[in-house]
């Protein structure tokens, strides 16, 4: 592990190296970007994400980025956007990252951010997106939490703002394949904004695959991804979900 890289000024993420050997063509290489409602937590919180990801061979880049409301839409995404481009660049040179293997993950706001950041990447530079209990599409979640908004642009925002910031108004034909986990009950961001992308993306022929879980108890299973919150087989399942994704993806 190689902490404190900085990947622009300011602002730093962590690498994450396997022990595996180097496979032919390089490492597969995920940038990894944490939630929080775009105005909270670090890092730090996609440690466990990181560490499954590297012992299944993936170089992992977990990176921060500027917080709202103090920095305002689009500081963050801007952010994503650019350690992105160092993974890409510096990345690839230093770590023997595979060109074709590159993939976006977030969780919750950081799902949002995960799939604008690989949708407006360059067309074939990024092999797939995955939105962990993310805010896949903004509509459903900003009718249950506006005050998330008024942090994130610096006010309440009108329709036409909202769908500006959508993923899928950044979806064009032929881009990365998209894996969306999400919580059934999910309390902390509605089930219906993964369904309602996962729609869009279906009627515009993007290839989107879901995966919904639930488990019998409430108000638990929003971070699943996060080691120990919620059973140890349901965190297996996902898991295995996330690395067939990946490992399925061919070029």
């Amino acid at each position: 592990m190689i902490t404190e890289v900085e990947y622009a000024a300011g602002r730093k993420g962590d690498f994450f190296l396997p022990d595996t050997p180097l496979p032919p063509g390089g490492y597969a290489s995920v940038l990894l970007i944490h939630g929080g409602a775009w105005s909270s937590m670090d890092r730090t919180a996609m440690a466990g994400a990181a560490q499954m990801l590297c012992r299944a061979g993936f170089v992992v880049f977990n990176i921060d980025y500027r917080l709202a409301p103090e920095h305002p839409w689009p500081c963050g995404i801007n952010d994503c956007r650019e350690a992105l481009e160092y993974l890409k660049a510096e990345g690839r040179e230093r770590f023997n990252l595979a060109p074709d293997r590159l993939f976006v993950a977030g969780a919750s706001s950081g799902g949002h951010y995960a799939l604008i950041t690989g949708f407006s990447a360059p067309k074939g530079s990024v092999a797939g997106i995955i939105s962990l209990s993310g805010i896949d599409d903004v509509f459903p979640d900003f009718d249950l939490f506006p005050g998330r908004y008024r942090n994130l642009l610096g006010r309440t925002p009108t329709p036409e703002e909202l769908k500006k910031i959508n993923p899928s108004e950044y979806y064009y034909e032929g881009a990365p394949p998209v894996l969306c986990t999400h919580f059934c009950r999910d309390t902390v961001v509605p089930l219906e904004s993964c369904q309602k992308f996962a729609e869009t993306l279906r009627q515009n022929k993007g290839n989107v695959t879901l995966y919904l879980y639930d488990f019998d108890r409430d108000n638990e299973g929003h971070a699943l991804w996060i080691p120990g919150t919620s059973p140890r087989q349901l965190y297996s399942d996902l898991e295995q979900t996330i690395l067939s994704f990946c490992r399925n993806i061919h070029h």
